[in-house]
């Protein structure tokens, strides 16, 4: 006969709390393998994985909303990093509720019930077919965003390990339930019986006591797993993306602890030395590889060069200058025999970031590929061991722990290209480091006022700059201070003269080297960089 249905239900509920059980235990080891991986070898986590196949393909204008909608960059990656974890162990909690209410409907069948009872997969299989095949997914999802890893393995090895990294922490989870439902239930869960019911009582206690310690334990580690990730984080406690520099008084190099950045990721990479290595591949008829070491020994260029973030407002601090060293790409390029046909270079960072630029853009002497910043290895937040620079470009081209540089027949949009920016021109800018806005200013000691600040035009350089305090009716021209080469910025300073006390509004302008004058509009940054002149009200009193 049948089991009655009311205590087969009783029979899988019970079942499904044990498995509830089961299932946390076996999210917590899921995010404990994944923390081990990414902290010992660099592979991805999945929230990293799924941010870097879906973030390009969103719009300008719905990646600008969710970042509103989550507080703001920093805020949004912090929410991705934490509630990742916690979507980690609630997934695996409901995959160990459907693993037990399968093996209670299994348990509850009558062994003499024929021959479709022996047919029955049993929930085990069931799991491990199921596992498989998310597996098989997410390889299938996730396939053009594998190659990245944050210890510099090449991209070959580096997609093969994540896909391996995923399907350990799978395998992990899957063994991870099977076990800790056995032990809860009071056996093997391979062989339900029919008559073999889940009883609550003190041995099943301390079964619960012996998985909650084995889970508290995992729960333990994870934690201290992902607290080391946090605060490597570029939002954590030491975080450091969206660092600006402002004055009052600019260095006209500035130090590499000081230089600005924006970054993608969630945790930027620390390279090895051991396995990275930078490759030229695609159409070019004598593949090559570099170490790093070999790298260095190439006959090296040092270059003064301003980045600045096309993401940078009207009289913002994205902006840095600083002395590098590298090689021209160049030399690189020529060493590997470019094939014909070459439509875009395309550069691949070891945390999977990806840009573009033309062949030409590619043989200017001043793309360098750069290893040396002011003097010292480049640190690991500035791309260590390796980064591009192109001058003439916004920050986001200078791809930095670059790993790969591709030479192909068709054309390619990089990471942030997709969501339709456009950083190959660096639009003139200028701003004012002293004073500041609202500044009070009294003329007891001096009756002029000191203006200092800063002018970039890509590699255009500067010619002039300008002020005004009179809503631009007239203009003063500033003095150059420091101007080395038209790749760098300049560093102008001014003296001017309050007509009388009150409150003023000052402004600036440039010139490039070309002769071009600033553009007046005021645009923000999408999607090609912010124009408009920087302008500041101050007081003035006697």
């Amino acid at each position: 006969m049948n089991e009655p249905p009311r205590r087969q239900a009783g029979r899988t509920g019970r079942a499904a709390a044990v498995g509830l059980t089961a299932g946390l235990a076996a999210g917590l080891v899921l995010t404990l393998t994944t923390t081990l991986l990414r902290v010992v070898a660099g592979v991805p986590l999945p929230v990293e994985l799924v941010s870097d196949r879906v973030i390009p393909s969103l719009s300008i204008h719905t990646f600008g909303l969710l970042l509103r909608h989550l507080g703001g960059p920093l805020r949004g990656k912090e929410i991705s990093f934490v509630s990742a974890f916690g979507l980690q162990i609630a997934a695996g909690a409901v995959g160990g509720v459907l693993f037990g209410i399968g093996l209670g409907w299994a348990g509850s069948e009558p062994s003499g019930s024929g021959r479709a009872a022996a047919l029955r997969p049993h929930p085990i299989a069931v799991t491990t077919a199921a596992l498989a095949a998310l597996w098989a997914f997410m390889l299938l999802l996730l396939k053009p965003v594998l190659a990245s890893n944050y210890r510099g393995l090449p991209p070959g090895p580096a997609a093969v390990v994540s896909a391996a990294g995923l399907l350990v922490s799978l395998a992990a989870y899957g063994a991870t339930v099977v076990v800790a439902f056995g032990i809860l239930a009071g056996g093997a869960p391979a062989r339900p019986a029919a008559g073999r019911e889940l009883r609550p009582g003190r041995p099943l206690t301390r079964r619960a006591v012996l998985v909650g310690g084995a889970s508290l334990a995992a729960a333990g580690l994870a934690g201290r797993l992902a607290g080391l990730l946090y605060r490597r984080a570029t939002f954590g406690a030491f975080g450091y993306d969206g660092l600006q520099l402002r004055g009052p008084r600019t260095q006209p190099v500035t130090p590499n602890d000081r230089f600005y950045v924006v970054t993608k990721n969630l945790i930027d990479p620390r390279v090895a030395d051991g396995p990275w290595r930078l490759q030229i591949r695609g159409l070019v008829r004598r593949p090559r590889s570099y170490s790093i070491d070999e790298l260095a020994a190439l006959p090296s260029v040092r270059q003064e060069q301003t980045l600045e973030c096309i993401s940078n407002g009207v009289g913002g601090g994205l902006i840095s200058n600083a002395v590098w060293t590298g090689v021209p790409l160049r030399a690189l390029l020529e060493a590997a025999g470019p094939g014909a046909g070459v439509e875009r270079v395309v550069i691949h960072g070891a945390d999977g970031y990806v840009h573009t630029i033309s062949m030409d853009k590619a043989m200017e002497p001043t793309t360098i590929v750069a290893y040396r910043m002011n003097g010292a290895p480049l640190p690991d937040r500035h791309g260590y061991p390796a980064r591009m620079l192109v001058p003439g470009t916004y920050g986001e081209v200078s791809v930095k722990w670059v790993d790969r540089i591709e030479l192909v027949d068709r054309a390619v949009e990089g990471y942030y290209e997709r969501q339709g920016w456009r950083p190959y021109f660096v639009n003139t800018t200028s701003r004012f480091d002293s004073p500041t806005e609202d500044q009070v200013l009294t003329l007891r000691s001096s009756p002029t006022v000191l203006l200092r600040g800063v002018a970039f035009a890509g590699d255009r350089g500067i010619s002039a700059v300008e002020f005004s305090a009179d809503d631009g009716r007239t203009w003063t021209p500033g003095r150059l201070d420091y101007a080395p080469t038209p790749l760098a910025w300049a560093l102008w300073s001014g003296s001017w003269t309050p007509p009388g006390p009150g409150r003023h509004v000052l402004q600036v302008r440039a010139t490039d080297g070309h002769g071009d004058l600033q553009a007046a509009k005021r645009r923000g940054a999408v999607p090609s960089g912010a124009t408009g002149y920087d302008q500041v009200t101050v007081t003035v009193r006697p």
